[in-house]
């Protein structure tokens, strides 16, 4: 408690001292002078007014409470006398002034007679006033009257000049308040030439516009970091705090607010006052942010919560209301300063300092404390304790600069610590390699282990291996040496970065070098349609390089162009200029933007682009053939690129003065192992129909051959490597049960191809499961959402995946059983009511024509023969649909006699076309039951089925009762029916929901109650 109290008489003393310390700079040589007025009389007759110090114009004035005198004809008789400048308050002659009222202050001065030109500054006479000089009006502000009702307000700062004829200037000042709680002339009035007045003026509003400005900019300027740097909500608070608090200061003062913005007094007060303690609710909330645990959350609620009430108050009250409070909660805001200023050096005593750094705190609690002096001078100044306020601009050009080198300290320090993590990131970086030298060196060892193993069990050292075993084992032959391929890339990476790695150029043959490197890159084609082609000629001279190192530069180069070449060709060719040789390897993949041609040069850069997602390039390739290149004199660039067209890039190197060596040359007679059993050497074969089918769709073989494996013997097995052959397979295909595919695709992604299998097949018709390396939440959702049934992330078990397939395969199997008995179930639904109206018509036509009623029996046997079928597939034919159509339309036709009509309208060509059962005849069903049968006098049902682009359209029409609108809505909803009978029958929403499930697309209705009905659909090529 001690400390507390003794911090807090040092924060007071210091304040004090720093205040009168500006009070006293404020106070300069050429400030105004005081003049002597003695009962409403000064004498300037001896007064030289041609210096630049203007008059302040206080002393006793003649004074007449609750009168407004004429200053032209009006009797200035019994004058009392009354101090300027002051408030209304006390008494006079007997007389109890109160805020509210109106009075009369006159003053006649004696001069020497002059042609100058006067002024007087007005600064504040509250709440309306009008100034006279020898009668004339030269100024005011909003209307003077004795009542309330008879003045109108406008207190603003203002400055009239005027000339003097003679050697008297009679000043009358009318004045008026009934809003503000005090009233009377509170500040200093100042006479003196028009230069001094203009003088003062312009100085006045100076120190105005530095403070606003000073205060605005510091704001904007942390608004702008803020934008930069959005967690820091520090920035925000105190920016906006710096932006509210120059408006604040802008509707002080001079109020330079009113200058620009010419608005009406109660919204200019709502606004300065809301904007002067809105400013305290955001520096608290900054300080809550950045002095996190060195002010308690309670203060710093109760004041935003207390201060935001009061805003509140302000903005939902007139003037005359809030004004009485404004003085009391100024100092109630001086108080949450200074206890906030306590608090900050407590804790910056005890060691904690939040969110600051120590200097940072020492300086923020200066800077409070220059505001803390800017703020108790104003809130003495709204008092009229003090007449000016000039110490407290001083106070917040203080603020300002203390932000502004707290500011400087800050950056200083965020640069010592970049400076530091600079240093740190490079040792970290050295460790990084270090780590991935030591790791690819541990790799190295097992890996040529697996490399060695599979040669010797590829040439039979552990006995004769079957077709299937060669496959396998040439696939971890193939991805052993890729292995290799990147530890030899990391070590070699290392070793340019040390500049450890050694050239040995010789005259070295391109073209032979070409060839082995095709040989071992064939395998990577497997299943593309890309054309490899070395189109090198013949009899171009040797180059000079290192031949190890060329080949790993052209394996690189070609590598890389098939790796984002979908379809086409990747070409070599070269060409001999001066004593150069270029080789050039030209693709028609992907493509690289001209902004992207540089990056692919750098260390650890991929590219990112949809067409190459899931190369699973490191990024070290082209950087290493660069600096190889470089090594041996030579140089890659990226010769033309367009992207979709594809790229040409161009190696240089000089020539040989020597032809190659035999060495050299027989670099061809003995090429490295290429892949066996390559998964485009075979065809494949025939489908078996007493097996499932599996397609697999993934851009590595080696994963193709693994599921292959994995599926042989058990599944037929298909398989694509990208999108685009996947879905034509689909198409060709149409026996596929599952689909096994990769996200990360060139050409097409996995869930655009997912996506496009959707729009062909149903989640149950044909499961499909995702597979890849992506696993974050939003990767596993994009790809339910594409329409997977299952996703599974590599590397994966093949247990899992033998079990996840046999789970979807089952699964599909189970709800095709479900699917089919319900179909079987509604096929054999007959309305009780329909036989009985059908055997009631054929027992009258047996009585009155035989034959008649012989055909309908015909027909009803026809129509229940083909309902209670059990051997319907899931399609009949078009032809099939409409026998059932015409059975029951001839027994509906005899029912209703001359009140039905059906036409038909079929396209010859629709009728061998397969379609499901059951939907058209209930189409025409409903159009009589629910349509032409519910008019009086019936109606016509058209039936029409037509061939369109290869797909068939049907349509039933009728011209009956029509379906109003809201049955209307939701009629195909499912939803909407669940509440329904169980027994509907084989309505519109069944037929809907299973064209939907095998097509998917449904019904289209359009209906106009008194105007009939149409009920259509279009189904795709099914024959």
């Amino acid at each position: 408690m001690k400390t507390f109290l003794l911090t807090l008489l040092v924060i007071v003393m210091g304040s004090v001292m720093l205040y009168a310390g500006l009070h006293s700079f404020s106070e300069d040589p050429n400030s105004p002078a005081h003049a002597n007025i003695q009962d409403g009389r000064l004498d300037l007759t001896r007064v030289n007014l041609s210096n630049d110090r203007p008059l302040r114009l206080d002393g006793r004035w003649e004074f007449y409470w609750n009168r407004l005198i004429d200053p032209q004809g009006g009797a200035f008789v019994q004058p009392s006398f009354f101090a300027v400048p002051s408030n209304w308050k006390g008494q006079v002659d007997g007389q109890q002034l109160t805020g509210h009222g109106a009075a009369t202050y006159r003053l006649v001065m004696k001069m020497k007679p002059s042609d100058a030109v006067y002024g007087m500054k007005i600064s504040n006479i509250r709440m309306a006033s009008a100034i006279y000089v020898n009668g004339e009006l030269v100024g005011g502000g909003g209307r003077p009257g004795l009542t309330k009702s008879a003045y109108a307000y406008r207190n603003n700062p203002y400055s009239v000049f005027f000339q003097v004829k003679g050697d008297t200037a009679d000043i009358v000042i009318h004045a008026a308040n009934f809003d503000f709680p005090q009233g009377g002339i509170p500040y200093d009035i100042y006479f003196g030439k028009a230069r001094s007045i203009n003088e003062l003026n312009m100085t006045t509003i100076t120190l105005n516009m530095v403070a606003i400005i000073a205060l605005f900019m510091l704001g904007i300027y942390h608004l702008c970091v803020y934008l930069v740097r959005r967690e820091e909500k520090g920035l925000l608070y105190f920016g906006l705090y710096a932006v509210v608090s120059s408006l604040a200061f802008a509707c002080n003062g001079d109020r330079i607010f009113m200058s620009y913005v010419n608005l009406p007094m109660e919204p200019f007060y709502k606004i300065y006052t809301a904007s002067l303690f809105s400013a305290l609710i955001l520096m608290v909330l900054f300080l809550r942010t950045m002095c996190v645990g060195l002010i308690p959350v309670w203060f710093s609620r109760g004041v935003a919560y207390a201060i935001g009430l009061y805003v509140l108050f302000v903005l939902a009250t007139p003037f005359a209301v809030y004004s009485r409070f404004n003085l009391t909660i100024g100092f109630v805001q001086i108080l949450v300063y200074l206890a906030v200023i306590v608090m900050l050096t407590r804790s910056l005593l005890k060691g904690r300092y939040g969110n600051f750094s120590r200097n940072d705190l020492l300086l923020f609690i200066l800077a409070l404390v220059c505001f803390l002096v800017g703020l108790i001078d104003y809130t003495l100044y709204l008092g009229s304790i003090v007449r000016d306020y000039y110490p407290g601009y001083l106070g917040i050009l203080g603020f300002c600069m203390m932000i502004a080198v707290m500011m400087a300290f800050r950056f200083s320090q965020a640069y010592q610590t970049i400076a530091s993590m600079s240093v740190e990131l490079r040792q970290a970086d050295r460790l990084k390699d270090e780590f991935l030298v030591h790791t690819a060196h541990e790799f190295q060892t097992p890996l040529n282990g697996l490399i060695n193993l599979s040669d010797a069990m590829l040439e039979g050292s552990s006995g004769r291996l079957n077709a299937s075993q060669q496959r396998n084992m040439s696939i971890i032959h193939d991805v052993s040496r890729r292995l290799s391929a990147l530890v030899r890339d990391i070590l070699d990476l290392e070793k340019i970065k040390r500049d450890e790695l050694s050239i040995r150029p010789a005259s070295v043959d391109l073209k032979a070098v070409a060839a082995v490197v095709f040989e071992l890159l064939a395998y990577h084609s497997a299943g593309k349609s890309v054309e490899l082609r070395n189109e090198i000629p013949d009899g171009l001279p040797a180059v000079l390089a290192d031949e190890d190192r060329l080949k790993q530069v052209v394996y690189n180069l070609v590598g890389n162009a098939l790796k984002f070449t979908a379809s086409g060709s990747v070409v070599l060719s070269a060409s001999v200029q001066r004593n150069r040789l270029t080789l050039f390897v030209e693709d028609t993949g992907i493509g690289i933007a001209e902004d992207q041609r540089e990056r692919a040069f750098r260390a650890f850069e991929t590219l990112h682009n949809p067409l190459s997602e899931g190369s699973g390039s490191t990024g070290l390739g082209l950087y290493i053939s660069r600096r190889l290149m470089r090594m041996m004199d030579g140089d890659i660039r990226v010769d033309w690129s367009q992207a979709g067209a594809g790229t040409r890039m161009a190696a240089t190197l000089p020539l040989a003065k020597e032809p190659p060596s035999k060495a050299a040359a027989m670099g061809l007679a003995q090429p490295e192992p290429a892949a066996a059993g390559g998964l485009h050497a075979a065809a494949l074969p025939p489908l078996r129909s007493d097996r499932r089918t599996v397609l697999a769709v993934d851009d590595e073989p080696s994963n193709l051959q693994v599921l292959s494996s994995l599926f042989e013997g058990e599944f037929n097995f298909l398989h694509a490597t990208n999108g685009r052959d996947a879905l034509e397979l689909l198409h060709e295909t149409p026996g596929v049960d599952l689909v096994l595919l990769d996200v990360m695709m060139p050409g097409m992604s996995g869930y655009e191809t997912c996506r496009e299998i959707r729009k062909r097949h149903s989640l149950f018709e044909l499961p499909v499961m995702l597979m890849t390396v992506l696993h974050s939440a939003e990767d596993v959702s994009a790809g339910f959402e594409a329409g997977a049934n299952d996703y599974v992330v590599k590397p994966f078990d093949l247990r899992e995946i033998r079990a996840r397939t046999a789970t979807l395969l089952q699964l599909k199997q189970s709800v095709g059983d479900a699917l089919k008995a319900r179909m079987d179930f509604l096929q054999s639904q007959i309305k009780p009511h329909f036989l009985f109206n059908a055997l009631n018509a054929i027992l009258s036509f047996c009585r009155t024509d035989g034959a008649r009623a012989e055909q309908l029996l015909t027909h009803l046997s026809d129509y229940l023969r083909r309902s209670f079928d059990p051997g319907q597939g899931a399609y009949v034919t078009v032809q099939d649909e409409l026998q059932l159509v015409h059975a029951y339309a001839e027994i509906e036709k005899a029912r209703f006699e001359e009140r039905l009509e059906i036409r038909m309208d079929v396209d010859e060509a629709a009728l061998p076309k397969t379609l499901l059962p059951l939907s058209i005849q209930p189409l025409v069903e409903n159009a009589i039951r629910h349509g032409v049968m519910r008019k009086e006098d019936g109606g016509t049902v058209h039936v029409a089925v037509k061939v369109e682009d290869g797909a068939v359209r049907v349509e039933v029409r009728d011209d009956g009762v029509g379906i109003p609108p809201d049955r209307l809505r939701t009629l195909l909803d499912a939803s909407a029916s669940a509440d329904k009978p169980a027994r509907q029958g084989v309505g519109l929403l069944n037929i809907h929901l299973r064209l939907i499930h095998f097509f998917g697309n449904g019904l289209k209705i359009n209906s106009a109650p008194g105007e009939g009905t149409t009920v259509e659909y279009t189904i795709g090529k099914r024959s």
